[in-house]
């Protein structure tokens, strides 16, 4: 029965026992909401658990409320009607929906979709949702990443379940912290104690193998030793940030330097260490820390610098013209050739935000430029070939211009990127090829390592839900499976003499092979494997190397991928004590506002928040000594040029874990964001202006031409509502003279993207006619609009001027036909007349010549007067009023 599965006795059990309901918010889950939403892209997202009276928010991204009462719950539909998914497109036309609370009131929910959150054992706890506050839909990759999500969210109810398990279990605690113990020892981190009073060092046995040194060698290793291997260049370093390090308070400290090995060559090694204990008089007396071996790391640092220069001269060594433009088209980016050229046409190239428009180009060439841009700001990607004629060397050059837009993480437009290449031997070769390809950018799947033990014969007696996404086994799948049968045939050999190795005492790490995965494809694996002879276990620790493979074939690494999310992103990532005082930066810290890690380290945050910004900043970083993580509103943050510069940031109290001890805050820089929305807010309310008081009227019609929009502007033009115009057909308002002209223009749209229909006779809303230009263009493939948009204008004026023109010039040559007749009689006469006194050689008498003049003299007169005659009639003919 319906509605029986709220009240089920084992679900409302099975969601106890979890012990999640009503507990505080925790970053872990505020990440995925914050996801969610992302990958979604509406502004809400929540993770609800219901019981029998309520909701629950464990998680509320961009809602502020902890919960509502289960009657006005969307999430409990999920669980009544017993679905693995609830999509309401539309909550004002959903009968189930369109009275509840939350639609018509706060927070005004126009759109839902939930997934369920379902248990091994088929309990539906409640749903991880998306909402939004106008109707949507979602595609089946957003879909699916909800519900991949949702399954997370399990994963970590189980993971939490599992953890209070294994507090009340003392033996189990004991067991898993023996385990934790060889796991560390097979991460390769090497761990020292430093006892300063004795000037003695102790070292595990990774820390004996990166010092390269053995125990008996060990006895006798004193600082000075050590300082001795240190390259020289290196050496100034380390002593100061060891002279830090030992004052009173130490705050910890960590150096990067290379350390001479036995066969004289040098290893990179990085260190921390702390001051755990320190006499009355606050003299240090024992430190305690690690060290690991980053060689490799530092040598594909080197390379990807190598390889990012190598770009980058690529990129300005090539004639083909790259550069990119913001929403308002300015400069964002260029490379050397298209500098070069425009230095050519204005004299001087552009800086970086002017504008992309020369006066010194001709405005028909910018009006275009600007028309292309435009174009791929309202549908996208698009290519243009261009025929370029030059007259004055009689030639005929191609160039394929390609446009593309900009998006953020958030997947908002930011800006435009340009490519133009000259394509003039593939057109006359008729070899043209357009690579336009680009994939929707798919969600990163973050899995945790394989940790594992198998028995001495190699069967798995445990392994955590990592095998799942690595391998596409469950755990309880492969326990008591044995590990041959998944690695790769080839591989086998070298596997077991490798498991040989570990159990004969020797302690592998960084060992590779290939397992099979559940679909049948390739996962390199890394392990790390450790034997106890005690209980006869192998401790191993399996990392997907796909990645690294990868890399070293493509030089994209996993130090790549740790580059670009932590070195080279536009977040800082920052560990600091409770006073805001920085104990470690990323290096993206140099980029994002241009201050270097060791400039910031054992400075104070607070000596950089704009002043009117430390109020609410230090309240809210206050409240990480009470909660787990805390979110910092908007704030400004000065960089090292003095600007102020937006960013928010998500601060994370990790004071118990080992490896970091402080506040770990993570910042963003959103000045450029705040920007590009204010300018969004202004170009809509041009678009409005345009679309709404213009002088032309904007509609919408399909393949029929039924109106399906149509501007407020026809209630201007025409007299005509945009209400009452849709649903009407377009034909029905169109003169029965210029039916035929006009719709055969029309039904050229289904074949070309944009027909212009000259003037015709459209029914005004008063019943007179007006006449109309107007252009078509085909927009069926654009999804918000998927029609006809037709762009018309009165013309009524300019066609009755140009009709009033035409019947003028017809009287005209009327006018002029006839006068030519009267004006050439009296001209005949007086051309005859001028010959006879031209041939007249003294033959004519003076009374002859008198009388000759006197017949020039009257047939000028009567020229004279026929002209008048054609100006007046001329004048009576046209009428100046009609013309203007």
């Amino acid at each position: 029965m319906k509605g029986s599965n709220i009240l089920d006795t084992n679900r409302l059990k099975t969601l106890m026992s979890f012990d999640v309901m009503d507990t505080h918010p925790e970053a872990i889950y505020d990440e995925i909401t914050s996801l969610a939403a992302s990958i979604c892209n509406t502004p809400s997202s929540l993770i609800s658990l219901v019981d029998d009276k309520r909701q629950f928010f464990k998680s509320h991204f961009g809602l502020n409320s902890t919960g509502t009462p289960i009657q006005d719950s969307f999430c409990k539909h999920v669980i009544s009607d017993n679905v693995d998914i609830l999509i309401v497109e539309n909550t004002h036309n959903d009968k189930r929906f369109y009275d509840n609370n939350l639609v018509k009131g706060d927070p005004n929910i126009g759109f839902y979709a939930g997934a369920s959150l379902t248990t091994e054992n088929g309990h539906r706890l409640g749903t991880l949702c998306v909402i939004d506050y106008e109707p949507r839909q979602l595609n089946e990759n957003q879909l699916e990443g909800l519900q991949t999500l949702a399954k997370q969210v399990v994963h970590l109810f189980e993971l939490r379940k599992s953890k209070k398990i294994e507090i009340d279990q003392k033996l189990d605690l004991e067991r898993k912290g023996k385990l934790l113990d060889n796991i560390v020892s097979a991460t390769g981190i090497g761990i020292w104690e430093r006892n300063l009073a004795s000037d003695s060092l102790s070292l595990n046995d990774q820390g004996l193998k990166i010092f390269n040194l053995d125990e008996q060698a060990l006895k006798d290793f004193k600082t000075d030793d050590w300082f001795s291997r240190i390259h020289q260049d290196d050496l100034p370093q380390v002593k100061k940030k060891m002279h830090d390090c030992l004052n009173y308070p130490s705050v910890g400290c960590n150096v990067q330097y290379r350390l001479l090995q036995k066969n004289g060559s040098y290893k990179w090694i990085y260190e921390e260490g702390k001051v755990l204990k320190w006499s009355d008089n606050k003299e240090p007396l024992l430190m305690y820390g690690t060290i690991q071996d980053v060689t490799e790391k530092k040598r594909y640092t080197t390379e990807l610098e190598r390889v990012k220069n190598n770009q980058d001269a690529m990129i300005n060594s090539t004639r083909d013209l790259m550069w990119s433009i913001d929403l308002d088209f300015n400069l964002i980016t260029a490379n050397t050739a298209f500098h070069d050229l425009v230095e050519k046409i204005q004299g001087h190239p552009f800086k970086e935000g002017d504008p992309v428009f020369s006066d010194a180009v001709p405005k028909q060439v910018t009006d275009k430029w600007k028309s292309y841009y435009k174009r791929a700001l309202s549908i996208g990607r698009f290519s243009v070939k261009q025929k370029i004629q030059n007259p004055k060397k009689f030639w005929t050059t191609y160039g394929l211009t390609s446009f593309d837009l900009m998006y953020n993480k958030e997947g908002k437009t930011t800006g435009i990127t340009c490519f133009s290449k000259d394509i003039t031997s593939e057109v006359l070769s008729q070899q043209v090829l357009i690579s336009a390809k680009e994939e929707m950018q798919k969600i990163m799947d973050t899995s945790l390592d394989i940790i594992c033990t198998l028995d001495e014969e190699g069967y798995f007696l445990s392994v955590n839900q990592a095998s799942k996404a690595i391998w596409g086994y469950h755990p309880k799948d492969i326990i008591g499976t044995n590990y041959i049968e998944l690695v790769h045939e080839d591989d086998r050999p070298d596997t077991k003499s490798s498991a040989a190795a570990v159990s004969s005492g020797e302690k592998v790490v960084n060992f590779e092979n290939r397992y099979i995965h559940k679909d049948g494809h390739i996962v390199p694996m890394l392990w790390s494997s450790n034997w106890d002879e005690k209980e006869g276990i192998y401790y191993c620790i399996a990392r997907d190397n796909t990645e690294k493979k990868k890399a070293e074939l493509q030089l994209e690494n996993s130090e790549r991928r740790f580059k670009t999310l932590v070195q080279e992103s536009s977040d800082i990532i920052s560990i600091s004590d409770f006073e805001g005082n920085f104990k470690y930066v990323s290096p993206s810290s140099t980029k994002v506002i241009q201050i270097s890690p060791e400039e910031l380290i054992g400075k104070n945050a607070f000596d950089f928040v704009h002043p009117d910004d430390i109020e609410q900043v230090a309240k809210s970083f206050d409240l990480i000594s009470e909660r787990k993580s805390v979110q910092i509103a908007p704030f400004r943050f000065k960089n090292k040029l003095g600007e102020w510069r937006w960013f928010i940031a998500n601060v994370s109290n990790q004071l118990n874990e080992p490896s970091i001890q402080g506040v770990v805050v993570t910042s963003r820089d959103i000045h450029e964001t705040r920007n590009a929305k204010e300018q969004l807010i202004q170009s809509e309310r041009r678009y409005k202006t345009l679309v709404q008081e213009g002088s032309d009227m904007i509609c919408i019609i399909d393949e029929k031409a039924n109106f399906s929009y149509a501007s407020p502007t026809s209630t201007k033009v025409l007299e005509i509502t945009p209400e009452e115009f849709v649903g009407t057909n377009a034909f029905d308002y169109v003169h029965p003279d210029d039916y035929d002209t006009v719709y055969n223009e029309f039904i050229k749209i289904l074949d070309v993207q944009q027909v212009n229909i000259k003037p015709f006779r459209f029914r005004h809303g008063a019943g007179h006619w007006v006449w109309l230009e107007t252009a078509i263009t085909n927009k069926f493939d654009e999804p918000t609009i998927k029609g006809i948009v037709v762009n018309s204008k009165d013309v009524t004026t300019k066609v009755q001027h140009l009709k009033a023109i035409e019947e003028q010039n017809t009287q005209l040559k009327k006018i002029a036909w006839t006068q030519s007749h009267i004006v050439r009689a009296p001209v005949a006469r007086l051309m005859g007349l001028v010959d006879l006194l031209r041939d007249d050689k003294e033959k004519l008498k003076i009374e002859e010549r008198e009388q000759i003049l006197n017949f020039i003299i009257t047939s000028a007169d009567e020229i004279d007067h026929v002209i008048k005659d054609i100006v007046e009639n001329t004048i009576n003919a046209i009428d100046i009023e009609d013309i203007k």
